[in-house]
């Protein structure tokens, strides 16, 4: 995406959705006005409404095992 770089991309746990991670600032607006923002921004650029259930920050996110999972190269060991 060309405003949100990915940090992760996998198929959920249920194999119905994808989990995409980007980075954030919370300094100047909280997580729940960025949920908000992206995922309007989801529905108007890719025609996808986004789970809210995943808007609540304290929520269990598993990392399921997926050989398609993409993973930013900051992230990866050398």
């Amino acid at each position: 995406d060309e405003y949100f770089e990915t940090e992760m991309l996998f198929t959920s746990p249920s194999g119905d959705g994808l989990k995409w991670i980007i980075r954030i600032d919370v300094s100047e607006v909280t997580h729940s006005e960025y949920f908000t923002a992206v995922a309007n921004y989801i529905k108007y650029t890719y025609n996808i409404v986004v789970d809210q259930s995943g808007k609540d920050v304290s929520r269990a996110c598993f990392l399921p095992y997926d050989p398609t999972t993409f993973l930013h190269k900051r992230h990866q060991a050398l």
